[in-house]
């Protein structure tokens, strides 16, 4: 395919790491919309491919494109806004010292993207979109439920409108209702592509697109 008509083209993929080889010559190609699962056992290097999407790892060779561009044509905190990131559920995802509006105004702050005045407005737009009242605002993470507290951290990649979210075992540790809402939630924002990292290959098969094996499944 051509590079000009992916959002995210990756080509011929090298990761060494103290001599070994993490994964080689690997290709992924995601478009617009678009849902790719990967599958992998530990160790395959899933993670590392996760950081080197994100731009917090370098990579031994080959090429990366995001809209035609390659990564080094991008400023860091540019790419960062593309590309957004909610990882497994755990307790340690978000600053228990703020207040969930002060932890949803920092990347709104951050990335510039919405003038100060309508800040506010956004985060409400945010908060609806993922089931989550207004009087959330003024808690604080340990005040949520596992089911909220996830929503909120995918509030947290939405609020830059990121063109690529990579969930990485996102739902591994959710009830099944809470899982099935999250999923729901991101397939309504058609416009948004996503790489789905997840070990339930029921949940790959029944919403990606495409199936990714990473390394000998």
């Amino acid at each position: 395919m051509n590079k000009n008509t992916s959002l995210l083209k990756i080509n011929k993929l090298s990761k060494t790491y103290n001599r070994q080889i993490i994964f080689q010559n690997l290709d992924l190609v995601i478009n617009q919309g678009e849902w790719i699962g990967i599958i992998g056992k530990n160790g395959s290097g899933k993670s590392t491919l996760t950081k080197i999407i994100l731009g917090l790892e370098t990579y031994s060779e080959g090429e990366i494109y995001l809209n035609g561009q390659k990564q080094e044509h991008y400023e860091l905190r540019q790419w960062m806004q593309n590309i957004q990131l909610v990882s497994q559920y755990t307790r340690n995802a978000l600053d228990p010292t703020k207040t969930i509006e002060k932890i949803l105004w920092e990347p709104l702050k951050n990335f510039r993207l919405v003038e100060k005045a309508n800040q506010n407005l956004r985060i409400k737009q945010v908060l609806n979109d993922c089931y989550l009242p207004e009087k959330i605002l003024s808690k604080r993470p340990r005040d949520l439920s596992g089911g909220q507290y996830q929503r909120v951290c995918i509030a947290l990649a939405l609020l830059v409108n990121p063109k690529l979210l990579i969930c990485d075992e996102a739902t591994a540790n959710l009830d099944k209702i809470n899982e099935l809402k999250i999923i729901h939630l991101l397939k309504e924002n058609q416009k948004m592509s996503v790489l789905f990292i997840c070990h339930d290959k029921n949940l790959v098969n029944n919403y990606c697109d495409h199936i990714f094996f990473l390394g000998n499944y």
